[in-house]
């Protein structure tokens, strides 16, 4: 019997089995237009802080170690302040060698532990609305996402989040400050988390990529706080968002030694190390900010804010929302139009060319909501609403 050899069969399952997100997807398709600005994908509009960027400049110049493969774990020096700033906030010590490991961004460190931790058969709690990747790692990790409603206004149901337990249950994935609410959960949340994981013992995987930014004077929560769980917790994070270094791909797992010996395979097996260069940059952003520098992101992100909310009030008509306490998203709801978000969304860019994200990506409750970011400029931010102002006055 002839094989069938089309491409298609070729491709296996597990890659089919996900999508590319819309937050990746949306930029791609306005890509074919003229004059669009952006308040889609995370990215803050600042550039990498001029110390940074000086600092590598130098290494360039007269370092011989910046072009070549760092350790596979990573730079010593900076797992090393890692380990030092998480164990300042846990009160016990967190070994850099045994159970820190530098990744290309924040992404990769989510994708290789859960490719370490799951397996067919398992189940990872993700809340909803979430973050879309959390579902196609753990499906392409084999395992099944489990949505969590959030109740209104995106607070924790902890009555669901037990009744979403099963024997199948492996993690749950807390991302807080959340993208894409911008809400912030208190540690009397994380507390309920923490005892919920304990009972079942279940894995808790932290992002805490938005941990820096936090409105108001709040302190950010954390689940370094609860000893009792040292062996149950799992940190993702990384420098893009705090240090404006998107495009440098740094960031980090911190996870028990048995995980992180396991994640360390596969993150060997695929990238080798992170970016040498870029370690090096998240270090000289670590250690190297002058006590007198101008360059502050959570002041530039706080101010942006309070014009995006400012923004949004003046189109009550057409927007509620729950302003952000963290982060830098607000998932608004529109009104107006029985359009489903995506249409919405695609409305919206081909008319005002202005990009927003669906809230269908980020889970059932998100449909009816669109994601900003404000991480453009504020010039940026008042010329996209002054748009969807016009826009709207032609919305039926």
């Amino acid at each position: 019997m002839k094989k069938n050899t089309k491409t298609e069969n070729l491709i296996s399952n597990r890659v089919k089995n996900i999508e590319v997100s819309a937050i990746r997807q949306l930029p791609i398709i306005a890509s074919k237009l003229t004059n669009v600005i952006s308040l889609g994908q995370g990215i803050p509009d600042l550039k990498t802080p001029e110390y940074i960027r000086n600092g590598v400049i130098d290494l360039l110049k007269n370092s011989n170690e910046v072009g070549k493969y760092s350790l596979q774990p990573g730079l010593p020096e900076l797992k090393n302040i890692i380990a030092k700033n998480l164990s300042k906030v846990s009160g016990w010590k967190i070994d850099k060698d045994k159970e820190i490991c530098i990744t290309a961004g924040a992404m990769e460190a989510l994708a290789i532990v859960i490719s370490a931790i799951v397996e067919i058969g398992n189940e990872v709690l993700v809340f909803d609305p979430g973050y879309p990747s959390y579902n196609e790692q753990i499906i392409f990790a084999g395992g099944t996402p489990v949505s969590v409603p959030l109740k209104e206004e995106w607070g924790l149901d902890i009555l669901k989040l037990e009744k979403s337990i099963t024997k199948k249950t492996k993690a749950i994935i807390v991302c807080n400050p959340s993208n894409p609410t911008g809400i912030l959960w208190g540690q009397d949340d994380l507390a309920k988390i923490v005892s919920l994981a304990k009972k079942y013992n279940i894995l808790i995987i932290a992002d805490q990529t938005y941990e820096f930014l936090v409105y108001d004077n709040k302190v950010p929560p954390s689940f370094l706080k609860y000893r009792s769980i040292k062996n149950q917790l799992i940190i993702c994070s990384g420098f893009s968002k705090e240090f404006a270094m998107t495009g440098w791909r740094v960031g980090y797992l911190f996870a028990p030694a048995q995980i992180l010996e396991q994640a360390a395979k596969i993150h060997d097996a695929f990238v080798i190390c992170a970016p040498t260069i870029s370690q090096y940059a998240a270090l000289i952003g670590l250690t190297k900010k002058p006590k007198n520098s101008k360059e502050n992101i959570k002041a530039d992100l706080t101010k942006k804010r309070e014009v995006i909310c400012k923004r949004l009030d003046a189109l009550s008509d057409l927007f509620s929302y729950k302003k952000p306490q963290g982060a830098y998203y607000i998932l608004a709801r529109y009104k107006k139009t029985k359009l489903n978000s995506w249409d919405f969304t695609l409305k919206l860019l081909n008319e005002a060319k202005v990009i927003v994200i669906p809230g269908s990506a980020f889970g059932s409750l998100g449909e009816g909501h669109i994601r900003f970011s404000f991480g453009a400029s504020i010039k940026q931010l008042n010329e996209a609403f002054d748009r969807i102002e016009k826009w709207n006055k032609s919305l039926k």
